[in-house]
């Protein structure tokens, strides 16, 4: 029995070998009628068989091929979403930062000289150099309006820092309401025209102008320039003081700069990207033509001109969604990442032919149909072959052409056995193809299996990359994890802070935002009853800003330590980091210096936010002191001392601008109004009950946004020498 089941194997082989046996017996025509029939269900099994393992292959290898294209699409618009969104919001924190530089100026002009100004100069082309520009003649220029000019260009070194930060910046100015613009930039040329005279310009006819006196903030807008002969995406934000509009800040980049991040972000050789505004605007696109080409007007609303399809898209990236799509540009299918970037409502679109991702696995169905068709045309050949043999020899050498039949017969379909159940056990974490010593046969068997193993090669490459991906993301995010909890541990941070001092209850708190940044407090007693505190933020954000953060805070520290004199410890520490500031960075700073015995405190501004006080039995309002300039700014920079007398119940409330520039999901500021409110909710509650409360108001109004900044806050109530005794 067993010397049969080897000569005579089970299977395709098996039948073959059975047929022939009959067709010897059997002979003449009975046999032939047979082996035409089995012949023809032969083929039908063959045939049937041969459709459901394509479909099986086809079905499966697209599902899986699918599934990996969209989640690795997800992920990588996610990713430049992220990067792009993080570049904008650079801007637009710049832009505010210059904000409250200027909003000082026009608050405390006496604090500032007059600077010249002049207007643009053909030698100062190719470099940056600060210009006037007006619409009704330099002679025209009211003394008044001259003068508050000469003040604001104090803030050069802070603009032309702004200008060279990226050398695809193209201007940074200040738009006052009497039609004047200072404006910072390399480009003194275009400014000129033909006969030597300068320009004239309407700044209040501008878009970036009218856009952000409607919208209250800073805002965002794809242009060609009326000046430049290029395409730039301008940003502006208002000045207001008191409720009353001052000036108009603007600034400019290039779209090359968006170019240059989304070229790197592109997939395979179809592949390009493009960002589009609030609006609807093509800010940037890498194709040169057609729907989404760089040919279309800046300006225009790209939704009004696209297929129906990428309209759809478009409109769902604009809402906030995220996600992969399949839409039609100019004629052809592609694959459509989208993004939503929610510092300024701005949406990304990564595009790649379905053609160019889906290629492997159609070229590997069609690959795998020629075979079974060579396959199944090599069979037929030999069967009829193999017939016309047994015919002539059957008497004679019928043992014989069973053996050579049964060999045959092993060596075409025992590997296509093999192959099929080794794919049948592909599952899992097992998705590795074997190409065994058994599939080399030099034919269409090889072939097939050398295309399976191929192709489970290209997967297993899919899966590695993407947990590549995820395992270096997972890896940035507990260094910054790290970082933060390092920053924080440099602070005050155990309470109560003086368990054996009565006389002043004082807390603290500083909850970061998704990365380490440059706020921080501090507070100590620099003698037996002078307790000092600091409240600063640095500008910029990350690892720089945490670093230059550490110095600034001991420079402030041990300054404090030896002077004990508020105005004296900026006017040092400015000179100390000016003196060795090539990163160009600078940092707001309050210090108070309170005497425990008296309860005065003596105090200094360096361009912080406003500290809010309240008296005994009264409210929190807030104390308009007098700014200097930020630390590290400019040399030699002189600060002002001012008193504030705390009183037994007294209670003092300083912060940074994390607090009043939080922002809700419609781009609302927390602002200074709902802060007293927050701070009078809990007037009489402890500091730590206090800082609570506002923190909770906080996270309420912002609700689901992202937070963008550090909330960072102190609280001291003072109680007096009767608490001490």
């Amino acid at each position: 029995m067993k010397e049969k089941s080897a000569l005579i194997p089970k299977g395709i082989a098996g039948k073959m070998i059975r047929f022939f046996i009959i067709f010897a017996i059997v002979m003449g025509a009975t046999y032939m009628v047979v082996f035409v029939i089995q012949l023809g269900v032969l083929q039908m099994i063959m045939k049937s068989d041969e459709k459901e393992q394509l479909r099986l292959v086809a079905g499966r290898s697209e599902e899986s091929l699918t599934t990996i294209i969209e989640e690795n699409l997800k992920a990588r618009i996610e990713w430049a979403a992220d990067r792009t969104d993080d570049e904008l919001w650079i801007a637009g924190h710049n832009i505010k930062m210059l904000q409250n530089q200027v909003e000082d100026i026009y608050r405390h002009p006496e604090n500032y000289s007059r600077c010249p100004v002049y207007a643009p100069k053909k030698e100062n082309s190719g470099k940056p150099s600060l210009q006037l520009l007006c619409s009704d003649g330099y002679e025209n220029i009211s003394p008044e309006a001259l003068e508050r000019v000469e003040r604001l260009a104090n803030l050069e070194p802070i603009l032309r820092e702004f200008l060279i930060q990226n050398d695809h910046n193209v201007n940074i100015g200040i738009a006052t309401m009497d039609g004047l613009y200072l404006d910072m930039d390399r480009l003194a040329e275009y400014k000129i025209n033909d006969d030597g005279s300068v320009i004239s310009l309407d700044v209040t006819e501008q878009v970036w102008y009218k856009g952000a006196i409607e919208r209250g903030e800073v805002f965002f807008y794809p242009i060609q320039s009326l000046i430049y002969d290029f395409t730039e995406v301008a940003y502006a934000a208002p000045v207001y003081v008191d409720d009353e509009l001052v000036a108009v800040l603007e600034g400019s980049f290039k779209t090359d700069l968006l170019k240059g991040f989304m070229e790197g972000r592109n997939i395979g050789e179809s592949g390009f990207t493009v960002v589009i505004s609030d609006k609807g605007q093509l800010a940037c696109s890498s194709r040169e033509t057609g729907e989404l080409g760089k040919d279309v007007s800046p300006e225009a609303d790209i939704r009004s001109v696209v297929n129906p399809e990428l309209k759809n898209v478009i409109d769902k990236g604009l809402s906030g969604e995220s996600g992969v799509s399949i839409v039609t540009v100019d004629g052809e299918e592609y694959y459509a990442a989208y993004g939503y970037m929610r510092s300024y409502k701005w949406m990304q679109i990564i595009f790649v032919s379905e053609n160019e991702l889906m290629e492997p696995a159609s070229g590997l169905l069609t690959r795998m149909k020629d075979i079974s068709v060579r396959v199944m045309r090599d069979q037929n050949t030999e069967v009829m072959k193999s017939l016309l043999i047994a015919i002539l020899l059957l008497l004679i050498i019928l043992g014989v052409s069973i053996i050579f039949i049964s060999q045959i017969a092993k060596k075409r379909a025992l590997p296509l056995s093999s192959m099929a159940d080794q794919v049948k056990k592909l599952s899992g974490d097992n998705l590795s193809f074997e190409v065994k010593d058994e599939y080399k046969t030099g034919d269409e068997i090889q072939a097939l299996a050398e295309s399976f193993g191929a192709f489970t090669g290209k997967m297993n490459n899919y899966i590695n990359e993407i947990v590549n991906i995820m395992s270096e993301k997972e890896r940035v995010n507990t260094e910054l994890s790290l970082a933060n909890k390092i920053q924080a541990d440099v602070l005050p941070c155990e309470f109560p802070a003086f368990p054996d001092r009565t006389e002043f209850d004082i807390y603290a708190s500083m909850t970061p935002a998704k990365e380490v940044g440059g706020d921080f407090y501090d507070f100590f007693l620099a003698g037996e009853d002078i307790l000092a505190m600091v409240m600063a933020d640095v500008s910029g954000k990350g690892v720089p800003a945490a670093l230059f953060m550490m110095m600034a805070k001991t420079m402030i520290q041990s300054q404090i330590v030896a002077r004990r004199d508020a105005k004296v410890v900026l006017e040092a520490v400015n000179n100390l980091i000016w003196s060795n500031n090539r990163e160009k960075m600078f940092v707001t700073v309050w210090v108070g210096i309170l005497d425990i015995n008296t309860g005065v405190i003596t105090a200094s501004n360096a361009g912080h936010e406003y500290p809010v006080l309240k008296e005994p039995d009264g409210a929190f309002e807030i104390i308009r002191d007098k700014h200097g300039f930020v630390i590290g700014g400019k040399k030699n920079m002189k600060y002002t001392d001012y008193e504030i007398q705390m009183k037994p119940g007294s209670k003092l409330f300083v912060y940074t601008d994390g607090v009043p520039e939080a922002m809700n999901s419609n781009r609302e500021l927390f602002g200074m109004e709902r802060t007293v409110a927050a701070l009078n909710t809990a007037a009489d509650s402890s500091p730590e009950e206090l800082l609570k409360n506002v923190e909770r108001e906080v996270r309420t109004f912002v609700g689901s946004a992202e937070q963008f900044d550090d909330l960072t806050m102190l609280c001291i109530e003072y109680k007096g020498q009767q608490a001490g005794n």
